[in-house]
């Protein structure tokens, strides 16, 4: 199918407020969140980023409404939006409406602007858009936002990552705006190179651009320039990879300044002065208390101002490659550095279970009551566990808790070296598989990511209460077991021990046999019924970190007793090669859909050879769910009568649930 059916899964998938009244489990559709409200992290539809812009008070007197830019996903997600606020929880935890889609002047525009900033001046709300030589000033009428000023700028001597606006008296707005210094982080040889981006002595080959802190003040009766940009910070190196700047200010005005984030998650401050002196201002790190630094969760830390009351703009809202979090400002430090809470996620009622972007899930009894949980990896690099408070035809899935091995919550990242250079060192991508690894009935985790090494997590604990220990790598030969990165490893006990199947050097599907808990031996490449390998990169130049990322899971798809293979993949994945494969040649031919394939075992368990892959569809139709990752989980969740049914996770952090005789199949040259 064309385009249009996946338009109108994509509308009937928008239409939050009302989607999971009919149960947690509807063909099709995202799996709901749990308990009477169904409260979970605020969901944008199918992207996986977000870009909080901004507060004002609209809705509420007692808090604010937020205003949200959507980049990256499909086409019906993108845009700019308004959060109303619905209700705080006796807990303290922040609940908005469900997403509107607000109007602004730049809609049609072939690409939306992203240096965008909501500002709130007593009861006018301004909508500004910043270049480094205009400011355009827009204004909203209770349904959209329309132009009522421009001004010509001079003086920004960098490129602008990001800014905020302040009042500084009656007359005076503040334009604070961070910059990044220019350089390329990209190596000169991106596009087409084929090998690694670290020279021999493993250097990142590219930049790793710093930024700098400016200020400029406007008028607040025309919105022109009247002052020169001033240089706050004290060089051009405050932060690598500047990422969003929040000007902060208690009621009392005791705490004022700026806050800015970098892509990793780092957050640092500089306090206001009304005069800088010679030299500017050294930054200083946001703080869990006296003794430890702050650091956000997840990818990009999109920064804005939150109100703790009416008169501040102390605490913080944080999006990016996740959740949407709130930190509560609780002091500062003898020096004057900013002290922040725990963050906590805002909520939406009504909302899709949440388990991060690019989740990979396990539809699994995890704490022995019968009842089958999700345990889940997400871009994090983090574990999350969602109890099924329900039955498994009913499910009710709580909340997600994090997954502890070692005794500390699992955070798997690759740090400095990884595929695709270091700005990718918050993305841990972990690719998780449950099952019985060491055969004493309880379940343990393999998991691999952007590490591209697999690992395991031996369980210790009960059945009831899991207690995983710190990773511990695979190894053949003595050497740790390696392959392509983001590959959820496909395992299986056969003939008395697990087999295990990942992308190997020559991104092919590869099968070891465990030894023991550490350690297995090469039972070689898997093959078709002609005795091809099966690999899953298409023939295209493609950027480097196209390799990998497939999801393989084994499952006995048709009820012949033989193990079958699910592949979910990216949206430029070729399987069985790359001359000719799923889903790359539909989808030059602009036949998009789920990138899971389903390769049909012809052979044995013991001796598996299999059928070409055929591509997923449901209902006859193709069924979009974003280009980055599809991750299938066959399951036995709602009704299993006609087989097995299937959960897919996908970039958008949901879990999309598919009953097993509407999902029908598409070949290479169909």
């Amino acid at each position: 199918m064309k385009k249009p059916s996946i338009i109108l899964t994509i509308i009937c998938f928008l239409t939050l407020q009302n989607l999971w009244a009919a149960g947690p489990l509807q063909h099709a559709q995202p799996i709901a969140a749990g308990g009477e409200e169904g409260l979970a992290p605020m969901s944008f539809g199918l992207t996986y980023s977000n870009a909080p812009r901004g507060f004002a008070y609209i809705s509420s007197e007692q808090y604010p409404d937020l205003f949200v830019f959507i980049a990256s996903g499909m086409p019906d997600a993108r845009g700019f939006w308004r959060c109303p606020y619905d209700r705080t929880t006796p807990e303290g935890e922040l609940v908005y409406a469900a997403p509107q889609r607000v109007s602004t002047p730049w809609d049609k525009e072939k690409k939306f602007p992203s240096q965008i900033r909501i500002f709130q001046d007593g009861k006018k709300v301004y909508l500004l858009r910043l270049s480094t030589k205009r400011l355009v000033v827009t204004r909203w009428d209770g349904r959209a936002f329309t132009t009522i000023a421009e001004s010509v700028l001079k003086g920004i001597p960098y490129p602008i990552a990001s800014f905020d606006c302040i009042r500084r008296g009656k007359r005076d707005i503040e334009l604070a705006i961070l910059c990044h210094d220019g350089q390329s982080y990209r190596p000169e040889t991106f596009k087409g190179d084929r090998q690694s981006y670290y020279d021999g002595a493993e250097i990142y080959r590219g930049a790793l651009p710093g930024s700098g802190l400016f200020r400029m003040t406007l008028d607040a009766g025309n919105w022109n320039q009247i002052t020169d940009v001033e240089q706050v910070g004290n060089n051009m190196n405050l932060v690598i990879g500047a990422s969003e700047l929040a000007c902060v200010r208690s009621a009392d005005g005791s705490y004022d300044g700026y806050l800015f984030t970098n892509k990793l998650g780092s957050m640092k401050f500089i306090p206001y002065r009304k005069k800088i002196p010679t030299g500017g201002l050294p930054p200083l790190h946001a703080m869990r208390d006296n003794e430890r630094i702050r650091v956000h969760t997840s990818y990009s830390s999109r920064v804005i101002p939150y109100p703790s009351g009416r008169n501040d703009r102390q605490d913080l809202i944080i999006g990016g490659e996740a959740a949407m979090y709130r930190y509560r400002f609780i002091g500062s430090t003898p020096e004057g550095a900013p002290i922040y809470s725990d963050p906590a996620p805002v909520l939406q009622r009504n909302a899709p279970l949440y388990g991060g972007s690019l989740t990979v899930p396990n539809v699994v009894d995890w704490d022995g009551d019968g009842a089958l949980d999700i345990v889940a990896g997400n871009s994090e690099g983090r574990l999350l566990f969602f109890k099924n408070r329900g039955t498994n035809t009913e499910p009710d899935f709580a909340r997600s808790e994090e997954v502890c091995a070692g005794g500390s919550p699992i955070l798997l990242r690759p740090g400095y070296h990884v595929v695709q250079g270091p700005f990718e060192a918050s993305w841990g991508y972990l690719c998780p598989t449950v099952c019985d690894w060491n055969g004493d009935g309880l379940p343990d985790v393999v998991v691999s990511g952007s590490r591209a090494k697999f690992e395991v997590m031996l369980n210790r604990g009960t059945r009831e209460k899991p207690e995983l220990d710190a990773p511990v790598a695979l190894s053949v030969d003595n050497l740790e077991l390696y392959g392509t990165w983001r590959v959820r490893p496909a395992i299986a006990r056969i003939g008395g021990s697990n087999r295990i199947v990942i992308m190997d050097k020559d991104n092919a599907l590869h099968m070891y046999r465990q030894i023991d808990d550490f350690n297995v031996e090469d039972m070689g490449k898997l093959r078709l019924t002609d005795g091809s390998q099966i690999t899953g990169h298409n023939n295209a130049m493609e950027s480097l970190g196209q390799m990998g990322r497939g999801k393989l899971r084994f499952v006995d798809w048709d009820g012949d007793g033989k193990l079958d293979l699910l592949i979910g993949s990216i949206k430029r994945s070729s399987y069985p090669s790359p001359e000719r494969g799923l889903p790359y040649n539909r989808f030059k031919k602009k036949e998009i859909g789920l990138q899971v394939m389903l390769l049909i075992n012809a052979g044995t368990n013991e001796k598996m050879v299999f059928k070409e892959p055929v591509q997923l569809q449901i209902d006859g139709k193709d069924f979009y769910l974003g280009a980055h990752s599809n991750a299938p989980e066959p399951c036995m969740l709602g009704d299993t009568s006609k087989g097995p049914n299937l959960v897919v996770g996908c970039e958008s952090g949901k879990y999309f649930f598919f009953e097993h005789d509407r999902i029908t199949t598409v070949g290479i040259d169909d």
